[in-house]
């Protein structure tokens, strides 16, 4: 019986043992339940704050695409004004280049004409000129042949003023054409 009595006691003090032993365990499992709620708060925090963060990012994802749309729809807007720009402005120098070439067209037309004209004029004086020398020498001719008494100085001498007076009333003229068209010619 002693035998058994120690059998157990020795039980006894196994299983004070195993109580105390149970009881750390329980202490430890208590421990990690705490240390596990903590983890758990913090966790759930975590997961709050990453969830927040995520649908922030999903926000500010939409208005970064939307920036991103609106910015690429202006940069087409803007290079298509661009090429409207340089098509306006091309046209418009088209149209000055025209109006101001049919101007110089115009006057250059003019200016032929009154080249035209005034060559004319002075082919008409160059006849005239050399109907009038021949008029001169046929009046020489006839002065040489013409003797003193069949003919009156004075009569000739009135004819020869008038005829030279004829002449340089022509070479004038002649000269204030030549100048003007030599005027005519520097204006071009």
């Amino acid at each position: 019986m002693i035998k058994k009595i120690k059998d157990l006691m020795k039980i006894k003090g196994l299983v004070d043992e195993i109580n105390s032993s149970v009881c750390s365990n329980n202490e430890a499992v208590n421990n990690l339940k705490n240390e596990t709620t903590v983890l758990n708060k913090e966790l759930n925090e975590i997961k709050e704050n990453q969830k927040e963060f995520l649908t922030n990012f999903k926000d500010n994802l939409e208005v970064i695409n939307q920036l991103r749309k609106d910015f690429e729809e202006e940069i087409y807007g803007f290079k298509g004004l661009k090429d409207h720009a340089q098509k306006k402005i091309l046209q418009k120098f088209e149209e000055e280049l025209q109006r101001e070439l049919s101007l110089q067209m115009e006057n250059l037309k003019k200016d032929k004409g009154n080249y035209e004209e005034l060559k004319k004029d002075m082919g008409g004086m160059a006849i005239k000129l050399s109907n009038l020398g021949q008029e001169i020498d046929k009046f020489m001719n006839i002065s040489s042949k013409i003797r003193e008494k069949d003919f009156e100085m004075e009569k000739f001498a009135k004819q020869l003023l008038e005829a030279d007076g004829e002449k340089l009333s022509l070479m004038k003229k002649i000269d204030s054409l030549e100048r003007l068209i030599a005027r005519m010619r520097r204006g071009r």
